[in-house]
């Protein structure tokens, strides 16, 4: 099933010129976007598991990193939370990668456009982030 909010995020998406899919499973639907900047590639999702605005923008393996730089990069991760708005920045211990997240508010009047705007501000984070990000990588 397609929810009405992963369907306006695609049709928003479509109308910005951007290549985009669904995915449609029974617990979830979801929007996959990948973007290019200049200094990194990711493919976000935009997942939504309920008929409202319930809507999760989720970058995962934006970067990976070895298991012995673990510490620094939470370091780094922390830091680019701390200078940042709007994109949160993770650890995945499990796979050694940075992931990167954001909660829409069920309140949105235009998903579509919101998640849009969003996309451009995180391609826009990510962007300035990923040089300091890299940097811990390789000591």
């Amino acid at each position: 099933m397609v929810y009405p909010a992963t369907q306006a995020i695609y049709d928003a998406l479509k109308a910005h010129d951007l290549e985009c899919g669904i995915e449609a499973r029974d617990e979830f639907s979801a929007v996959h976007v990948g973007i290019n900047t200049k200094n990194a590639s990711f493919e976000a999702r935009f997942i939504s598991r309920s008929e409202e605005n319930d809507v999760a923008l989720r970058i995962f393996n934006l970067l990976k990193f070895p298991e012995e730089r673990t510490e620094s990069m939470l370091l780094a991760v922390n830091s680019c939370n701390y200078k940042f708005r709007y994109l949160r920045f993770s650890l995945d211990t499990r796979n050694n990668s940075v992931d990167a997240s954001y909660d829409f508010t069920m309140a949105t009047d235009d998903i579509g456009e919101a998640a849009y705007e969003l996309l451009m501000r995180s391609a826009g984070i990510i962007d300035d982030s990923y040089p300091d990000l890299m940097k811990e990588i390789s000591g």
